[in-house]
């Protein structure tokens, strides 16, 4: 597993450089396989196909995480990254506002799971590829 690229994945990201899915295309091509992002923790967990871990901070303003999961607004906000309104500390914030308290991405299935502070989850499937 690639670690700088690791990093620099975060590092553009927070920057609002780079798109989920070029994010995803260059983890899945640095050997990452799974990754979670701990928004009360503001660390950022990734896993390799082969058992490697790799911990780094997330570093970027936070909000107080509601109790319950509202899921329709986690939908919306992905919606709205997905279709450029919005960039990836505004996804943050937003997601934050709606309960989440962690997301888990798997790039191998091609999934996002969001978990609220109780264990409540919304899981999103990638969109299929133009």
């Amino acid at each position: 597993m690639k670690t700088d690229v690791i990093k620099e994945c975060t590092t553009l990201s927070l920057a609002e450089q780079i798109t989920f899915p070029e994010v995803v295309m260059k983890l899945a091509e640095a050997g990452v396989e799974r990754y979670i992002a701990d928004l009360v923790g503001k660390k950022k967990f990734s896993y390799g196909k082969q058992g490697e871990t790799h911990t780094g901070d997330l570093v970027f303003d936070g909000v107080e995480i509601p109790e319950k999961l509202d899921a329709a607004m986690v939908k919306q906000t992905i919606a709205d990254i997905q279709q450029g309104r919005i960039k990836y500390q505004t996804f943050l914030r937003r997601i934050m506002e709606a309960g989440c308290a962690h997301y888990e991405v798997f790039i191998t299935g091609r999934r996002a799971i969001y978990f609220g502070r109780n264990g409540v989850q919304h899981i999103e499937e990638f969109p299929q590829a133009a």
